[in-house]
């Protein structure tokens, strides 16, 4: 089945289109959340209408145990395609739910907090409420509506800047591991990953617009597309991401992911004496606020989650493995950042 990616205003009217020779013999699963639904569900279900049944799931939670109950489903009741129509928690819930049940899936994000809306990785929780990203694939049919993503929360928006910007870390973190043959370098990949910041970075909006949230999206789908070339996550997650798990693993206050991940790209490049101030004044253009004081993570939580976050994911080989993090050096770093952001 060929790919199909179409990102524009009013895309959302490409659905018909982007379902032609779809083999569909009789029912749809569509998926979304309640509040999400009463937007845009009636116009996505006109829609897919005309291409079989449609049976309707409103997503609660974002477990593994959750996603696989809708593969069951999927595969008892013969479903064959998946309609998720939402943010993070639907598309992610649904893309695994797909790659497990072996059926096409239809993707239409509302928002562009992360890379996730394009990538083959899914984020859902475990039992004991921990995330875990789980590989899965890149969505079958994936239609991005600039008309919808404009109207999410701004918080949203500026999680997505913070995420792509991330890529800026986790390209280093690379290049590091390839150089001392603990990974293995994919040349695409890594242009990929590199264009998605420029397209961004050297863009020359000066606040949060239609035009800029498309230009947004086009850097998200980027990055997502890097990681399913690589074959892994490495073109967008270093260091920034595992001190990112480690506040999700031990820090009381909950964050979005990118607004976690962009703190984490500009302690690394303090921590390593890189300069981020071309970074910094890029987040603080659009104020998207990564001081962690105002994120509610003190400064013991910070010390504490940067000396475990190579622990998330031992495997992978990033800057955390080649430093001695002190105490009192991490809380100086701390301190410092508090005063500066």
């Amino acid at each position: 089945m060929n790919k199909v990616l179409k990102i524009g205003k009013g895309a959302i009217k490409e659905i018909k289109t982007s379902l032609c020779g779809i083999p569909i013999k009789n029912k749809i699963l569509y998926v979304s959340d309640k509040n999400v639904d009463l937007l845009y569900g009636d116009i996505v279900k006109k829609h897919i209408s005309d291409f079989g049944i449609i049976k309707e799931e409103f997503v609660e939670n974002n477990t593994i145990s959750y996603s696989l109950s809708i593969a069951e489903r999927i595969i008892a009741t013969d479903i064959d395609l998946i309609v998720a129509l939402g943010g993070g928690k639907v598309l992610d819930v649904c893309k695994y739910a797909a790659y497990i049940a072996k059926v096409p899936i239809l993707s239409i994000p509302t928002t562009a907090a992360n890379d996730g809306i394009a990538s083959p990785v899914a984020v859902l929780k475990r039992k004991d409420n921990i995330p875990k990203s789980l590989g899965c694939a890149v969505p079958d049919m994936i239609i991005i509506d600039i008309d919808i993503i404009s109207k999410c929360p701004a918080d949203l928006i500026k999680a997505g800047i913070g995420d792509t910007i991330s890529n800026y870390m986790a390209l280093k973190d690379w290049k590091l591991a390839c150089e001392k043959s603990k990974d293995v370098m994919n040349g695409y990949a890594y242009l990929m990953s590199e264009n998605a910041i420029d397209i961004l970075m050297k863009s020359q909006f000066q606040n949060i617009n239609t035009e800029f949230i498309e230009t947004l999206v086009n850097s998200l789908v980027l990055s997502g597309i890097a990681m399913d070339f690589s074959g892994s996550s490495r073109p967008v997650s270093g260091s920034e991401h595992l001190f990112s798990h480690a506040l999700d693993f031990y820090c009381k206050n909950n964050n979005l992911h990118g607004i976690q991940v962009a703190l984490g790209t500009i302690s690394m490049l303090k921590i390593l004496n890189l300069e981020y101030r071309n970074v910094l004044n890029y987040l603080n253009k659009f104020n998207v606020v990564v001081n962690p004081m105002c994120l509610g993570i003190d400064r013991d939580t910070f010390v504490y989650c940067f000396q475990h976050a190579k622990e998330m994911r031992i495997e992978r080989y990033t800057y955390l493995d080649e430093l001695d993090l002190s105490i009192d050096f991490l809380k100086k770093v701390y301190d410092e950042l508090t005063e500066e952001l």
